[in-house]
Parts: structure tokens; C-alpha cells; sequence
């Protein structure tokens, strides 16, 4: 009688293949956890980052310094030392400006006061030196006005100072000690600023009608704002030798008057057209008449325009340009050094 065989359980194979699907749920599960870590431990491109600019070592313009100084005569000090920030190519506008006056009860009837604004640029090259020399009388306050335009080839400090000159030790005041506070002051000009030659100068101006003695022209556009400064240096024939520049005297002993000079400065500017005719008056500054003794002997005095382009220009350049008036009676001489014009925008 052949072997009896049982049959297998059908139950079985569900549960096999059940488990194998577990298997795989498993393995796809672990395989993403994986790559999810890998990804969230791969390096990451850091962001971007703006590095703040230096900024320069010093000030940059508008910068100004000021100082006091007390000296006593025979004496030559510095003071208001500073430095500014200059950017190449950049027309800086440097003016001073310094009082003083002499003492009540001070030896003579005048005290002789020289005042120079010095800048240099500390890279090299040409700076600026501005100021002027008077007599300073008893009991009057006394003001020295320049200004000059400094620019550098490359971005640079500008060192600045004002120097006092008091330095004769046989005059009367000798011994004085006396006040002087002075500012200097740099601002950024416009690409076009001029100053204007002093190559006509020194030159002697005769009692009568108004003289032309300085002039500059500069390009302008419309509505632009213009500052036009100006400072005469100027002696009275008063004294035989009493006027001298460039190894000379510009005063004829035969033309002498100890009675002086009045004088007024008239500073104008004008819009030239494209023919480089004027074509319309734009400003004009007069000064007070100011007398020049033979105490005073020397004077520094200032003129200043502020003034508007029109929008609708006749021209694109402007002429600006100072004339000196002497009602006499004496000549009177208008020196090159520390006479200067400026126009800036």
C-alpha cells in the first residue's frame, strides 16, 4: 500500500511574503533617513558678506580749525595747526580768517602784525600760502581775510597752520604782548573753481577813476550758486621806500603825500556769450572807503560775491573781476603778494 503524504499549510505562504514586504518598507525607510542626514551635514556656501569701507584718518572737508595765540613782540608763532582729508583731483577752498588788535597803553601809535595761512599737502606738491601784513592801531580790532585752492594728485592728508609775525625787536611796541584768534576753514570747490593770475602785479594805482587789477573767468552752468573772494594787499605812498616788491619801490618820491590814501575795492561778475562779449551783469560788492594813513601804511581788505546763475543763461562762463578805486591823495600800490581771487562753486 503506497506511503500516505500530508499536504502543506496554505497559511504559510501569506506570511512569507508579508514579511518580505515589511523587509523592504524597512530598508527604503532607512535608505531616505540616510541621505536626509547626509544632506543636512553637507557643507553649505557661506552668505555673503559686505566689509564696511576705512574710512580716512582724518577729517575730510567741510573741516575747519581754530585757535588763540598770545605772543609777545619780537615773536613768530604757529598755531590752529590741523590737518584735512583730501581725494585726488578734488579742488579744495581754504580761507582764513584772524583778528586781533592792539593793546590800550601798548608802546607807538601802530604795532606792524604779519598773518600767513599755510597748507601742504604731505604726499608733496604744491599747497598754499595766504595772509596779508598791516599795522594794527590802538584799540581797534583788526581782520586778515584770504584764501587760495588747494588739489592733490592723490588721495592725502593736507596739513594746515597760521603763522603770526611779529618779529621787530626796534620798534616802539616792543614787548607787547597781545591776543590773536584765527580759523581756517577747507571746503570741496566745484571742478571749475578759478583763481585768477597775479601776473600784473604789483602795479601802482593813481588817485582817480576806477582800475581793473584782477580778473579770472570760469565755466558755469544754470542755476548754479557762485562765491567770488578777493583780497587786496595794498600800501599808501606815504614814505620814501615805503612800498617796495620785487626788489623795488613802486612809489615816485615826487608823487608822496603823508595824508595817505582812501580806497574802495568794487568786485563785479558778468555772464560772457558764446563770442566772449558780456551779456548780462550778474552781481557787484563795494567796500566802504577805507583810509590808509601812514600809521596804518599797510592793508589787507576783503570782497566777497554770492550769487545765483540764472536758469536760463545768456552765457555758460562768467567774468568776475575787482577794481580799486583811490580818491588819493597819495598813490597807492596794490601788491602781488597776498593778493589773490577766487571763484568757486
Amino acid at each position: 500500500m503506497p506511503e500516505e503524504t500530508s499536504p502543506r499549510s496554505p497559511s504559510r505562504r501569506p506570511l512569507l511574503l508579508a514579511g518580505l514586504g515589511l523587509l523592504l518598507v524597512l530598508a527604503v525607510v532607512v535608505a531616505i533617513v540616510m541621505i536626509r542626514g547626509a544632506g543636512d551635514d553637507a557643507p553649505t556656501d557661506p552668505a555673503p558678506t559686505t566689509a564696511a569701507p576705512t574710512p580716512p584718518p582724518f577729517p575730510e572737508a567741510p573741516a575747519s580749525v581754530s585757535g588763540h595765540a598770545s605772543l609777545t613782540v619780537p615773536e613768530e608763532p604757529r598755531f590752529a595747526e590741523g590737518t584735512f582729508w583730501a581725494r585726488a583731483g578734488q579742488e579744495y577752498l581754504v580761507t582764513v580768517d584772524v583778528t586781533s588788535e592792539k593793546p590800550e597803553g601798548s608802546g607807538g601809535n601802530a604795532m606792524y602784525l604779519g598773518v600767513t595761512l599755510s597748507c601742504s599737502p604731505q604726499a608733496g606738491g604744491p599747497g598754499i600760502t595766504a595772509g596779508g601784513t598791516q599795522n594794527m592801531l590802538t584799540g581797534e580790532e583788526t581782520t586778515y581775510r584770504n584764501q587760495g585752492l588747494v588739489t592733490v594728485t592723490e588721495d592725502g592728508p593736507v596739513d594746515c597752520s597760521i603763522k603770526l609775525s611779529a618779529p621787530y625787536d626796534d620798534v616802539a611796541s616792543n614787548g607787547t604782548t597781545f591776543d590773536v584768534d584765527g580759523t581756517w576753514r577747507a571746503t570741496a570747490a566745484g571742478a571749475d573753481a578759478r583763481e585768477a593770475s597775479t601776473d600784473g602785479l604789483p602795479r601802482t594805482v593813481d588817485p582817480g577813476p576806477a582800475q581793473a587789477v584782477l580778473s579770472t573767468e570760469a565755466p558755469v552752468e544754470a542755476g548754479a550758486d557762485l562765491r567770488a573772494l578777493t583780497s587786496l594787499h595794498l600800501t599808501t605812498c606815504t614814505i620814501v621806500n615805503g612800498s617796495r616788491e620785487d626788489g623795488r619801490a613802486w612809489c615816485d618820491e615826487a608823487d608822496l603825500d603823508e595824508a595817505g590814501s582812501t580806497v574802495q575795492l568794487t568786485a563785479t561778475a558778468q555772464l560772457l556769450d558764446a563770442s566772449g562779449e558780456v551779456c548780462q551783469k550778474l552781481d557787484t560788492a563795494t567796500t566802504k572807503p577805507d583810509h590808509i594813513d601812514e600809521y596804518r601804511h599797510h592793508r589787507l581788505i576783503p570782497v566777497e560775491l554770492n550769487l545765483t546763475v540764472p536758469q536760463k543763461p545768456c552765457g555758460t562762463m562768467v567774468r568776475v573781476s575787482v577794481a580799486v578805486t583811490n580818491d588819493g591823495p597819495a598813490p597807492l600800490v596794490v601788491h602781488r603778494s597776498n593778493s589773490s581771487l577766487v571763484v568757486a562753486a
